[in-house]
């Protein structure tokens, strides 16, 4: 059983365990992995975030070890993130109170994928984006209102029907829910000029990224494009792991696995993608990012020299050279 280290407490909360907002009714009684029932609303601060730490590695290795593909581990996905996002919920409540769960969002992500669409729709390419793990649809509200085709799979009913209701009735017929690999998206495939995941990535099963980034490549247009936002391994864990864990531990709560630049590109190339980018530079304001400079392969051959450097300076290089970040081109 993790046990908090006495600095994680509860004046910390690390909020990047799972990258959606989430509404719950405060009432509802949580099943745990074991089926033990828990009444939140009776749980101080504290409580819960032990609770957190309990249950999210415990639900990941359900995960793990069930079959690829397989109802069950559908309904371990269902259940883990069911549960752990009411505790999250909760949580985000003590916090500031009357505030819901919103986790996974950055204003420069949102900014930098609008940009590209803008740039997309400048040069006669006008696809829309896809966003793979919409939670509560903030991104696509913002992409749909600024005129932009909007579509995207989410797995947790509650955030798929909030999502509907933030966009208008003609978007409804590109939202999927269940799971990715296994909708036939029909007329649907290769009709987006823009693909999107955010802190997603690291989520899915080993045995499955495969399968997603092939799924994702057949969805674009030739010459679209796929944005990646993945936590990079060298920043480990970016878990609930980081809870109760030293910095440079693996990840063992939702992030199944954390990647480094070099894995991640290697996993894109391989799916099909013809070249894989990341911004030159990211500031606290803005992405800077240039299709003609690209630095990426002397990235990935330098990234390994961050296992030398203090942690929070690997962090920070991670973060403002991008190395969480990818955009992958099809081929035309």
């Amino acid at each position: 059983m993790p046990v908090l280290k006495p600095c994680e407490s509860a004046t910390t909360f690390v909020s990047t365990a799972v990258p959606i907002s989430f509404i719950h009714d405060k009432s509802k009684l949580v099943t745990l992995l074991e089926g033990e029932q828990v009444q939140l609303a009776e749980l101080s601060f504290d409580e819960l975030l032990q609770l957190q730490c309990e249950q999210e590695p415990a639900f990941a290795r359900r995960i793990a070890g069930t079959k690829k593909a397989s109802p069950e581990r559908a309904a371990a996905i269902r259940h883990a993130y069911e549960t752990v996002c009411a505790i999250l919920d909760q949580m985000s409540q003590r916090k500031v109170a009357g505030q819901t769960l919103s986790m996974g969002m950055d204003v420069r992500y949102k900014r930098f994928v609008l940009d590209l669409l803008a740039g997309q729709r400048s040069r006669g390419i006008d696809g829309g984006v896809f966003e793979l793990g919409f939670g509560s649809g903030i991104f696509l509200q913002a992409a749909s209102d600024a005129g932009h085709r909007v579509g995207g799979l989410e797995v947790s009913s509650p955030l798929f029907e909030e999502t509907k209701s933030k966009l208008p009735v003609s978007s409804h017929s590109n939202l999927w829910l269940g799971n990715f690999c296994s909708i036939d998206f029909g007329s649907q495939r290769e009709s987006y000029s823009l693909a999107y995941w955010n802190d997603v990535f690291e989520h899915i099963p080993v045995d499955e990224i495969g399968d997603y980034l092939r799924a994702l490549y057949g969805l674009l247009k030739p010459g679209g494009k796929l944005i990646t936002i993945t936590p990079n391994w060298h920043m480990r864990p970016s878990d609930v792991t980081a809870l109760f864990q030293p910095r440079r531990t693996e990840a063992i709560g939702f992030h199944l696995k954390e990647y480094t630049l070099r894995e991640v590109r290697q996993l894109l190339l391989e799916a099909g993608f013809t070249s894989v980018r990341t911004p030159l530079f990211i500031s606290p304001n803005r992405f800077y990012y240039s299709s003609f400079c690209d630095v990426t392969q002397l990235k990935s051959i330098l990234e390994p020299l961050l296992e030398y450097l203090p942690i929070q300076v690997a962090i920070q290089m991670c973060r403002r050279f991008g190395l969480n970040c990818t955009v992958a081109t099809k081929g035309s």
